[in-house]
């Protein structure tokens, strides 16, 4: 059998009829949406029998007015037979603080380090993961920055911390000075416009001890 992105559809659905939500086929490319339940089990297909044998990534699309609110992807490529197929699961029901999917580093080790970035920026959890962790965002740091909620500007922080950047010296994590949520009771007051910044402290611009 010859195998294309088209044809590993057909062959998913009907090996997985349970475990496949939906299809798409857009500009040619072709997408499976799974149910979580089943994406090790048709992963391990895919690599064994079809030879989709390189993980591109692993991604999420934040959805926050839709439920489930997130799309969990997975870029697929069979270098043999130069074709690539997407698949999808979808996650997080209302007021879900970390929705849960299988991870797939059984399957491709290389899911590894994909998985904890999606962790430390979607706040998605991948059940099974050896070492699920930040990998971007210090360990202590408690949102997640690209969800759609998350304030385009940054959190504020004290100067000369200008533009949300803290010093590799610095502890960002320590009592109330670096409150990382305006979300929460015990945020900090987050100043949108910025009319705080004192214009004459932004990162280079501070006079040394010579100049003043």
């Amino acid at each position: 059998m010859v195998i294309t992105a088209a044809s590993t559809v057909d062959v998913v659905r009907e090996k997985f009829p349970q475990a496949v939500l939906e299809t798409v086929e857009h500009r040619d490319e072709q997408t499976i949406i799974l149910d979580p339940g089943s994406l090790v089990e048709v992963c391990q297909f895919l690599k064994a029998q079809l030879q989709y044998n390189f993980l591109e990534t692993v991604t999420a699309v934040d959805w926050p007015e839709r439920t489930p609110r997130f799309d969990v992807v997975y870029q697929l490529l069979s270098i043999e037979h130069q074709c690539f197929i997407r698949l999808k699961v979808r996650v997080g029901q209302r007021r879900e603080a970390h929705p849960e999917v299988p991870s797939i580093t059984s399957v491709w080790a290389g899911a590894n380090w994909y998985e904890r970035e999606v962790y430390d920026l979607f706040g998605i959890t991948f059940a099974g993961h050896p070492d699920l962790r930040r990998i971007m965002m210090p360990e202590d740091w408690t949102t997640h920055p690209l969800r759609k909620d998350y304030p385009i500007s940054g959190f504020e922080l004290p100067e000369p911390h200008w533009g949300g950047q803290v010093p590799y010296n610095v502890d960002p994590g320590v009592g109330d000075y670096y409150q990382q949520s305006l979300r929460s009771s015990e945020g900090r007051q987050f100043n949108e416009g910025r009319t705080q910044v004192n214009p004459g402290q932004e990162p280079g611009t501070l006079p040394t001890t010579e100049e003043a």
